[in-house]
């Protein structure tokens, strides 16, 4: 279950003194209940481990400052101290950044050939085309798109497509 400071920030939730109740759902069942209340550096949340255990844990948040003005909000992790944005509920029952919580991107568990066709599907949708290596590319390009643009995703798409394929061609053993 993760829990993203920014969406705290941009509810307006994080002066001192405020407090939410917030549920994570899936498929209109609610699998999950957190309270939020925020201090003035600190978030406590307070929520039910495994439906017999409630638990009450404390998180300091810090701010940095941007580089054109401004500044960007932070959770800083329990267990590294490494500054996150979201932390998450992987962590035994307590929250925590990625790393800690020994969490990967979905990239990072796909094989290069899935990177490859992933990457295809992404620029697919891009020049408005299905996803898919099986599916044709348009021979329109798009109507907010300049020719050239479009020409180079589509020759970006075709070697992409061609390469995911011919390993996948070797996986199966055939030499293209």
């Amino acid at each position: 279950m993760p829990l993203d400071i920014r969406d705290l920030k941009r509810r307006g939730l994080l002066s001192p003194g405020s407090s939410i109740i917030s549920s994570w759902s899936k498929g209109g069942h609610i699998y999950g209940t957190i309270k939020v209340t925020v201090y003035n550096g600190i978030v406590v949340l307070q929520y039910r481990y495994r439906k017999t255990e409630d638990v009450k844990q404390t998180i300091r948040f810090t701010w940095t400052p941007c580089h054109f003005g401004g500044k960007r909000i932070w959770f800083v992790c329990p267990f590294c101290s490494r500054r996150c944005a979201v932390i998450y509920n992987n962590y035994g029952k307590y929250f925590a950044c990625r790393v800690c919580g020994n969490l990967a991107y979905q990239t990072q568990n796909e094989s290069y050939m899935d990177r490859l066709l992933t990457k295809a599907n992404k620029l697919r949708r891009k020049i408005e085309a299905d996803p898919g290596a099986i599916n044709p590319l348009p021979i329109f390009k798009p109507k907010h798109m300049h020719y050239s643009t479009w020409m180079r995703i589509r020759t970006h798409i075709q070697l992409l497509e061609g390469k995911g394929l011919d390993i996948a061609a070797s996986m199966f053993g055939f030499n293209i």
